[in-house]
């Protein structure tokens, strides 16, 4: 039976999940337990919204409830408003998730009715998570890959555009995200191709792709803005969270957060999903490989056909772009830093990544020569040609406009951190390696991604002679304590090796 509490806001923030908190004696009266989803409506609202609920007994009064405030500001509740709340029936997925575990095979039907009930709040997460776990053991069979896919794909939006339409998207686990950013605007600035891009907030890294476009341009929007913002550029880059693409799998994500680990096979469904949501007809796949990478050499070829044998089931035509990382893509880490040195590129500076510049022009080629646009081996010079024309950056500026940013921005007017410290090379001798698992831990510690202003810059980067006493790093931060804290990881970790 529903019953009411009055809306509190806390002085905390949640993150992207929902979750509010309600005093343990309430808790008790009507039989709600930590970790319960529950549907919460009040004035202004056509449907419920799904929380996940938390207990205490000192953090809010019986008879209130607690928002925290990223989410008080975003659904625009107001202080003391009655909410109504009520228990979600039980999910039918349960059976499904039980025949899985008992070493079954699961259908079609049986995925959507999972991924329908996540993404709509009825199965809470402990139930999530043992699915989740199905996919390590007993672990999923190729039939059962595609029909997950499918079913990721169809529970949610799905996007539809006339023509090629072309995207980019990187696994991940590199420091520095000056990719993205580069490829699209070059690609699109090509008329015969549409280029959907979405990109995602940072998990474990230091940042993700649109923890730092948001530095210089808002990244939410509606459906509709995004319908107009094709009509009017045929491009976009924005944040994937915001839509409905394959929404369940941003929950099951979050239950994988705490091992810090997803199967191949689970990966590639996840992510082959969101581009059948968005329409992609063409898309280039980065898959940084190395030492400290999400993949090793030895991983790759079955990342590689995964990801030809999913796309090719569901008629994408993909590109599986192996790269070989021994540090990070350009000169910096943390929202603001990795900003700057992307613009640098556009904008010809002469303390550009030429590094970044190049990894990003190869893909932006490979992307074209796949779309048909440009004959196979001239990719790269069209692409450069864009970027050296200034063709790239007015597409760039473009989009930045569309999305409310100032397009005329440079890159030495970014806001950085105020308190620096330079870090020197305590021996001769030649960078072999940057570890980027112990790069984000260090810019984790510095507040990233949610203090885009903090990071590291790299004077030296892999291949680079260095003296000893020479200045290889500078780390920003905006606070004393987040610099001291920093410093005291960097020399945990030593996350630069030199030999």
């Amino acid at each position: 039976m529903a019953f009411y509490l009055s809306a509190r806001k806390l002085d905390i923030t949640s993150g992207d999940a929902l979750t509010c908190v309600i005093n343990e004696f309430d808790a008790n009266e009507h039989g709600v337990r930590a970790g319960d989803n529950i549907k919460i409506i009040w004035d202004g609202l056509s449907e419920p919204v799904v929380f996940i609920v938390d207990t205490t007994d000192t953090i809010v009064d019986p008879g209130e409830i607690g928002f925290h405030e990223d989410d008080w500001d975003k659904l625009s509740i107001v202080y003391g408003t009655p909410m109504e709340i009520d228990f979600i029936e039980p999910s039918e997925a349960t059976s499904a998730i039980r025949k899985k575990l008992r070493g079954g095979r699961l259908t079609y039907d049986d995925f959507y009715i999972i991924m329908q009930d996540i993404a709509n709040g009825k199965l809470n997460t402990k139930l999530t998570t043992f699915f989740a776990g199905a996919g390590y053991s007993p672990g999923f069979d190729e039939e059962e890959i595609l029909n997950m896919t499918k079913a990721l794909a169809n529970t949610g939006e799905i996007l539809k555009f006339e023509g090629i339409v072309a995207d980019k998207h990187s696994i991940g686990g590199v420091a520095g995200k000056g990719v993205t950013p580069i490829v699209i605007p070059v690609v699109a600035s090509f008329e015969e191709v549409i280029v959907p891009n979405t990109s995602t907030r940072a998990v474990t890294s230091a940042s993700a792709t649109t923890d730092m476009l948001e530095v210089i341009m808002p990244m939410s929007f509606s459906r509709k803005n995004l319908e107009d913002m094709i009509k009017k550029s045929k491009v976009f880059m924005v944040w994937g969270g915001g839509l409905a693409l394959a929404p369940a799998d941003d929950e099951i994500i979050e239950v994988q957060k705490p091992l810090g680990m997803e199967s191949i096979d689970k990966f590639v469904s996840s992510i082959v999903a969101k581009k059948i949501a968005q329409g992609v007809t063409h898309v280039i796949f980065d898959v940084p490989v190395g030492g400290s990478a999400k993949i090793s050499g030895d991983e790759f070829s079955k990342v590689k056909n995964t990801f030809e044998r999913i796309c090719g089931h569901f008629g994408i035509n993909v590109i599986v772009h192996k790269r070989e990382v021994t540090g990070i893509d350009g000169f910096a880490v943390g929202p603001a830093l990795e900003c700057r040195e992307f613009l640098r590129v556009y904008e010809r500076h002469p303390e550009r990544s030429l590094q970044l510049e190049e990894d990003s022009l190869v893909m932006a080629g490979r992307l074209l020569e796949l779309c048909g646009i440009v004959p196979e081996g001239k990719g790269f010079d069209a692409a450069k040609e864009k970027m050296d024309n200034g063709d790239a950056y007015k597409k760039l500026q473009e989009i930045i406009g569309n999305q409310g940013g100032n397009p005329d921005i440079k890159s030495d007017e970014l806001e950085l951190g105020g308190i620096t410290e330079d870090i020197y090379a305590d021996k001769e001798g030649r960078i072999v390696s940057i570890h980027n698992k112990k790069i984000f831990k260090v810019c984790k510690s510095l507040g990233n991604p949610r203090v885009k202003e903090a990071g590291i810059y790299f004077h030296k980067i892999t291949g680079a002679d260095v003296k000893k006493g020479e200045k290889i790093v500078t780390i920003y931060a905006t606070s004393e304590s987040r610099m001291a804290l920093g410093k005291k990881v960097w020399d945990k970790e030593h996350p630069i090796m030199i030999a």
